[in-house]
């Protein structure tokens, strides 16, 4: 079985991908958890996520339930997809019945206090032995739609290429990695640098700009990564680059949509109104900065991304300070 914890945009499509039969392979059960059993009704009987994945009509063998229920412990053949909000991580957890699971962390995001997704997972009682990362630039309707896309799957240890087989499919391939920290931090940090970069191109800086901030960004994650205990490259692969180059462009991505609004002077408050559901990149981007601060690394793109946020500075004084600063080694 595939228990996935959130019936979100991203735990719902995850839910179509998997329930669609692949030649040569029995079908796992699909359970889709949502938060209250209104809501797993609703999914239930029209077979639609209306409100967070409109469009997208999911298989009648996906079982659809909620975090009110008495869900019955996984298996040590079972998987536990955990793909709520990072800051839902804490409370959700406890209700999902993990059991002996695997726990896949489809989650992107950092604490407001710098804690990794994996961090708040153990903390609420996950074994760190059985915790993997699945991150990359996935956008959920076109998951959902069965288009083509890549992910890794990051985890140390054994029990990878069991759960990557369980997970792939022809239209969602699957890379390993043994390095689960540099997952974290570049899915994570791709959130905040994408509110920046979008920001930047809604100004009317241009491409150029908007180009060399995602360049930029990327440095930022590698630095942080390496100084987390991760690997720096790993933010120059599908977690990191190919993440932020999809976030930061006009498809539709939460982050990027505030750092539009935000660009057009709109409050933190009423643009998180307008876009209706988490935005990542807030906690994420204060946790990274207090994370940073701690280990002694600079990341001035998610500082600059704290101050619209915190203090209210436009995005255009950011934008300036950012590409005014001085002449500096590109890898320093």
């Amino acid at each position: 079985m595939i228990r996935i914890l959130g019936a979100g945009a991203w735990g719902t499509a995850l839910a179509a991908l998997w329930s669609h039969p692949q030649e040569g392979t029995p079908t796992a059960e699909i359970e889709l958890i949502a938060h209250t059993a209104t809501e797993a009704a609703a999914i239930s009987t029209s077979h639609q996520n209306s409100r967070r994945l409109a469009g997208v009509t999911l298989s009648p063998s996906v079982r659809v339930r909620s975090t009110e229920e008495e869900l019955a412990p996984l298996g040590a053949g079972d998987l536990l997809v955990i793909a709520v909000p990072s800051d839902a991580i804490p409370r959700a957890l406890p209700r999902a019945g993990a059991g002996a699971a695997k726990i896949v962390i489809a989650s992107k995001g950092l604490s407001r206090e710098g804690e990794r997704t994996s961090e708040s997972a153990a903390a609420a009682g996950a074994n760190p032995a059985s915790i993997l990362i699945l991150s990359g630039p996935n956008l959920a309707g076109e998951i959902a739609a069965g288009k083509p896309a890549a992910a890794v799957l990051a985890a140390r240890g054994e029990g990878r290429d069991a759960v990557l087989q369980l997970l792939a499919r022809p239209t969602f391939r699957l890379y390993l990695s043994d390095d689960p920290i540099g997952v974290e931090i570049s899915g994570s940090l791709k959130n905040v640098l994408a509110i920046a970069v979008s920001g930047i191109r809604s100004l009317g800086y241009g491409e150029n700009a908007a180009a060399a901030l995602l360049a930029r960004g990327v440095a930022e994650m590698a630095r942080l990564a390496e100084a987390c205990g991760g690997r720096s490259e790993t933010a120059f692969g599908l977690a990191g680059v190919g993440d932020l180059a999809l976030t930061a462009s006009n498809t539709g991505s939460r982050n990027a949509r505030l750092g539009e609004l935000l660009a057009a002077g709109m409050p933190v408050a009423a643009a998180v109104e307008k876009i209706g559901a988490t935005v990542e990149g807030i906690p994420t981007a204060h946790g990274a900065l207090q994370l940073a601060a701690k280990l002694g690394v600079e990341i001035p793109i998610t500082a600059a991304v704290v101050a619209a946020l915190e203090h209210g500075v436009s995005i255009e004084r950011l934008a300036q300070g950012l590409l005014g600063r001085a002449p500096t080694g590109e890898w320093h």
